[in-house]
């Protein structure tokens, strides 16, 4: 394991409802090694999905310091952020996000196309990509032609062309069944552990959570407990393809 890739001091984040201030996070520090798989969970109301949202710099704290792989990222605008997302962050989502009409191909080409990578060079790493996560004989199809798990595999496809220093996963199995969380499951530990990929995963199964080596719970805007676990449960089936 290498340095921090996300250090977090004071973070503070706070809402407006009605006419009261709710304190989402109350100075979180946090920090989190480069090739780490850690897991946040909390009860509802707890902060931890505003404290995903500011690591993956989708929203900006009010106050505190956050570093990005050694970039301050604290007080940066919204094009700034999304700047910021594009090159160093990956995201995962319960909901898959695919557009429902386009091929696997195109749909993890697309965070590329953002970048203005050129179209031959598009293809050739989605298709990468997409050959990672197993689905290489998958490329033409569209997300309607796909099992639920085949499509979060093309999200984490998506997320990976990019090579990423941290993969953001917010509730990643909570659209799949039992079996079908545990292959997404070996997927990604298999990601973390064969290819040193950062994971930050939110979840509220104890379950899931107990595949990651590190575990943090967020309570009332603050980390309650943050656990290192000697050996993460390793999910019951391999990973497809390559792995």
């Amino acid at each position: 394991m290498q340095g921090p890739v996300i250090e977090m001091r004071g973070i503070e984040k706070s809402y407006l409802a009605g006419d009261v201030v709710f304190r989402a996070l109350k100075g979180v520090s946090l920090t989190i090694a480069q090739g780490e798989f850690v897991a946040i969970g909390g009860p509802s109301g707890s902060g931890k999905s505003t404290l995903m949202n500011v690591i993956g710099c989708l929203d900006r704290p009010q106050s505190g310091t956050y570093l990005l792989a050694g970039h301050d990222v604290s007080n940066l605008d919204a094009d700034a952020r999304a700047f910021v997302r594009n090159r160093l962050l990956g995201f995962v989502f319960q909901g898959f996000n695919l557009l429902a009409r386009t091929s696997a191909l195109e749909n993890v080409e697309l965070p590329l196309a953002y970048r203005g990578v050129a179209s031959k060079e598009r293809r050739a790493r989605a298709a990468r990509a997409l050959q990672l996560v197993g689905l290489g004989t998958k490329l033409e199809n569209t997300p309607n032609q796909l099992s639920g798990g085949q499509q979060q595999r093309v999200a984490i496809a998506r997320a990976l062309v990019t090579e990423p220093r941290v993969l953001l996963a917010d509730e990643p199995t909570g659209n799949l069944d039992t079996a079908t969380t545990e292959e997404i499951l070996a997927l990604m530990q298999g990601l973390h552990r064969e290819h040193g990929l950062t994971i930050v995963m939110v979840t509220h199964e104890p379950d899931v959570a107990a595949c990651a080596g590190r575990q943090i719970t967020v309570r009332d805007g603050l980390i309650a407990a943050d656990v290192a676990i000697a050996q993460p449960r390793r999910a019951n089936v391999d990973p497809p393809g390559g792995h």
